[in-house]
């Protein structure tokens, strides 16, 4: 499968190791520009989707939300579309990103979880990581607040 780049050349598509080195060199400039960042979040993720066994990329679209807790990357955007057409393989390593540092990603997409299941067992499960969110040293205020604002909402939708 060959990509036309953004010059409107054909490009050959990167390997798996070379998406996972793209995605451990974003940083928060790439996204000053909120629209060219998402553009190049969506190329990277639409490749990553290409690839055989996606899934083995999980832990590096974690650490990308996990480097930029509280940058803007699409409500829900790429990397929260990406994980989700993985269902059933990214739901363990959500819990260790959020336990590890908490980001406005992550935990949004732990309400997302929530949003779907009438399961006790499992919201309680879900509502305690957002607890752990809301109360982690290391997470940004916002990454707290937006936890706190979720458990509140959580608690009456139950």
């Amino acid at each position: 499968m060959t990509y036309i780049g953004s010059l409107g050349r054909l490009i050959m598509p990167r390997t798996f190791d070379q998406l996972l080195a793209e995605l451990a060199a974003l940083k928060r400039s790439d996204f000053d520009d909120e629209f060219a960042g998402l553009d190049k979040l969506r190329g990277l993720t639409d490749e990553l989707m290409a690839q055989s066994q996606p899934e083995r990329a999980i832990p590096a679209l974690f650490a990308v939300i996990e480097r930029m807790p509280d940058t803007e990357m699409g409500t829900p955007g790429p990397l929260v579309h990406t994980l989700e057409r993985m269902r059933g393989h990214y739901e363990h390593e959500l819990a260790q990103s959020v336990k590890r540092q908490p980001a406005n990603l992550s935990v949004w997409m732990v309400n997302r979880i929530l949003n779907g299941t009438r399961d006790s067992r499992q919201r309680q499960i879900y509502l305690d990581l957002l607890r752990v969110a809301a109360e982690h040293p290391t997470a940004p205020d916002s990454v707290r607040h937006e936890a706190e604002d979720f458990i509140q909402y959580q608690s009456r939708a139950a």
